[in-house]
């Protein structure tokens, strides 16, 4: 089968190189118990299956045999385990030629019985199920051909040893007389149509392997990019909400950069560039630290939102330590110039919100609306008319521990577009 990707090459290589540990872990438990039911049935039960199977030596010759095939499986196993533990692969000439190895292990044993101890009887033993037995399990293997191949060398060695005996003239079994070969050979139908079985299941997991990798990608890919657009919260509410409208309560911080056109028409792009990085990422990052979700970037401002989509009681608070914190951050920068000399216009509100998509079936994006993000915008534009750089509505001053930071009313202020009008607080900086 060809891979269909390229890109989870190693994952899969990986998974191959443990699903062939576990085979090998599960034949050896299985060779195991089939020892410690031989070694029961001999000890501890009728003697007649021994005596119908060839007596003691027989016996004797079956627990060798077993137990030389447990040794090499457990030889195999640590090969793997060393091949994992360096990462790596578990390559197809290997998996090809322990395959041709372990089925001929049953062939081996039944032509011994025929070819050495002359007793047909053993094409028709419980050895025979071991087949069965590789072909399940050759699903482990990951791989059509592999599967195939194990039917197929099962219907292809047994056919041999069935002729062979035969040909031996070696029907001392009463009731093997009465048996043509041909119906040994059908057996051989049925082991072929067993590897196709096996190899076809191997496929449809080997499938369901690479989608899992191709979902999983994908949604790496996701979060990649959108971790640049929006935070990992926003991400999780999308795919975990599948973009529904929610109303919930939140406050919304509305940030501006003052005389930044200006700033704009006298600076290269490049420095216009950098400038917003250097004052931007702090920023962000202090909002991030508060549980704050940055919804829109939008040159030369910000929008924020606490409590959304993640619920949090304290988003209030949270917001207002985080307007504190930014004006702190961006003095700092100032002064130590890193950037040049900035002021800054927030207004903070809290009150309901829509969050949710918001687009056509080709473009949608996650957004947040209602009165709550208007009247933050508005209470940011009052800054410049009170000359002050952060302002609160009594919404949120009524939901936070102030402590020591001193407030100013400046008494009921009316908001464009609204019919009422909303108390505004000064905060002393």
């Amino acid at each position: 089968m060809k891979r269909r990707s390229t890109i989870f090459y190693p994952e899969f290589e990986k998974e191959i190189a443990r699903s062939e540990y576990q085979r090998t872990q599960l034949i050896i438990g299985l060779f195991l118990l089939a020892f410690v039911a031989i070694n029961i049935n001999f000890f501890f039960l009728s003697d007649k299956i021994t005596a119908i199977y060839g007596g003691t030596e027989n016996y004797f010759f079956v627990v060798g045999w077993l137990t030389f095939f447990i040794l090499y499986e457990v030889i195999i196993l640590r090969v793997i385990a060393f091949l994992r533990k360096k990462y790596h692969r578990v390559r197809e000439t290997f998996r090809f030629i322990h395959t041709l190895i372990e089925i001929s292990f049953p062939s081996m044993l039944m032509l011994y019985m025929v070819d050495i101890q002359h007793q047909l009887l053993f094409i028709d033993s419980p050895i025979f199920l071991m087949y069965f037995l590789f072909i399940i399990i050759s699903v482990l293997h990951l791989d059509f051909r592999l599967s195939f191949l194990t039917g197929l060398l099962a219907a292809a060695e047994y056919a041999i040893i069935v002729y062979y005996g035969y040909e031996l003239d070696l029907q001392t079994d009463s009731y093997l007389v009465l048996l043509p070969s041909n119906s040994f050979y059908l057996r051989c139908v049925v082991l072929v149509m067993s590897g196709l079985a096996a190899g076809y299941v191997a496929q449809q997991v080997q499938k369901r392997i690479y989608l899992s990798y191709d979902l999983q990608r994908a949604k790496s890919d996701m979060e990649v990019l959108f971790g640049q657009q929006v935070s990992r919260e926003v991400f999780s509410a999308l795919i975990s909400e599948q973009g529904k409208a929610k109303k919930q309560e939140a406050t919304v911080l509305a940030l501006d950069i003052r005389n930044f056109t200006p700033f704009a028409e006298t600076h290269s792009p490049d420095e216009i560039m950098d400038y917003q990085n250097k004052i931007f990422g702090p920023i962000i990052d202090i909002i991030n630290q508060h549980q704050g979700i940055v919804n829109q970037i939008l040159g030369d401002g910000i929008m924020a939102t606490f409590g959304t989509p993640v619920e949090n009681p304290l988003h209030a608070d949270m917001a207002f330590e985080a307007s504190l914190k930014i004006l702190q951050k961006v003095n700092q920068l100032c002064e130590d110039g890193t950037i040049p000399l900035t002021k800054l216009g927030m207004g903070v509100h809290t009150g309901d919100v829509i969050t949710g998509n918001i687009g056509n079936e080709s473009r949608k994006q996650y957004s947040i609306s209602g009165s709550a993000v208007i009247i933050a915008f508005r209470v940011e534009q009052l800054n410049k008319q009170f000359q002050s750089e952060l302002l609160i509505t009594d919404a949120v001053k009524n939901r936070i521990a102030a402590g020591k930071v001193q407030m100013t009313s400046l008494g009921k202020q009316p908001m464009k577009g609204f019919g009422t009008e909303v108390e505004i607080y000064k905060v002393e900086t």
